[in-house]
């Protein structure tokens, strides 16, 4: 369950970070705000989603089993 906690505090973190960046970026013309877009928020949002999706895509862990 703290995994799943984790994961998800990576992406509320991700997308804060990208949504503040935005509004300085584009609103303002910061490059401050690129670089937290860039550099902070989009691999927080990346690592939080494949935390996800590798359990989902990965298989089956259980010795001897077969897709067959």
């Amino acid at each position: 369950m703290s995994a799943v906690l984790f994961r998800l505090g990576l992406l509320a973190v991700g997308m804060s970070v990208v949504e503040i960046g935005l509004g300085g970026a584009l609103g303002h013309g910061y490059p401050l705000g690129w670089g937290l877009v860039f550099l902070v928020g989009l691999p927080l949002i990346v690592a939080g989603s494949a935390g996800f999706m590798v359990p989902l895509l990965d298989g089956p862990n259980r010795k001897g089993s077969s897709d067959a």
